[in-house]
């Protein structure tokens, strides 16, 4: 990719006033707040991928959305299911930066001056792209199998944790898929040494992918995970077409 400057676009939908609206809902709430958060996030993932975007959970509240080369009218189009879905209002701010967290900082200030059901966009002053680490724990099937569900499970948020404080001094932000996977977003430019820090915290295994579009660098990474179950003396590969 040489040494060009390479951005990466984040997108800040925040649920406002959403504490408030969940202590509305009296005591027998949670199962209501689960669903509809579960709901609303199938929702924006269904149009999110569309348009070769990637919705992340986050914290329900504030969701991000990685959305590189995705013009204004493809988020307007997101956030209007995310209008149509949450059960109270919602606005959007978009940026980028060399680094996802620089992105998303930067989104999360626009949105103070962003009005309800809004949509704040900036502008990009070079190419964007996306990196993404699709990280594996190895073996964690044969751990589950004498440590149990919960005691498996409170390994992964212990790796979570670890794996997310170095994630953030690169620059990076990571998301909990489930199981045993993780995925850390990466700073296009210098995605090989953050990943190499990473895997070191664990037995884990990284498949890497660098694309325009966070979908396609996705299928990129998981290409990449599938092809390290094969070659098993290695711990990362990473595939791009920039």
């Amino acid at each position: 990719m040489g040494s060009k400057a390479l951005y990466t676009r984040v997108a800040v939908l925040e649920q406002i006033s959403y504490r408030e609206w969940t202590e509305s809902l009296g005591s027998d709430r949670e199962w209501l707040i689960q669903r509809v958060q579960a709901e609303l996030y199938l929702a924006l993932q269904d149009i999110a991928t569309r348009h070769g975007a990637f919705s992340m959970p986050a914290r329900y509240d504030y969701m991000l959305i990685l959305s590189s080369n995705v013009g204004y009218e493809e988020l307007a189009e997101i956030l209007d299911v995310a209008k149509s879905h949450s059960k109270v209002g919602v606005r959007m701010a978009s940026s980028c930066d060399l680094n996802p967290l620089g992105a998303e900082a930067k989104a999360f200030k626009l949105l103070s001056k962003t009005e309800v059901g809004g949509l704040t966009y900036t502008s990009c002053p070079g190419e964007e792209v996306t990196a993404i680490a699709h990280l594996d724990l190895n073996n964690i099937t044969e751990a589950t199998a004498y440590e149990g569900v919960a005691r498996s499970y409170h390994r992964v948020l212990s790796l979570i944790g670890r794996l997310a404080m170095v994630a953030d001094s690169g620059g990076g932000i990571t998301q909990y898929l489930g199981g045993d996977n993780i995925l850390v977003i990466l700073p296009p430019l210098n995605y090989i040494s953050l990943t190499e820090r990473l895997v070191v915290e664990d037995d884990l295994k990284a498949g890497i992918g660098v694309s325009r579009t966070a979908r396609e660098a996705l299928r990129l990474a998981a290409k990449a995970l599938h092809d390290l179950r094969v070659a098993r003396d290695r711990k990362i590969i990473a595939y791009s077409n920039i």
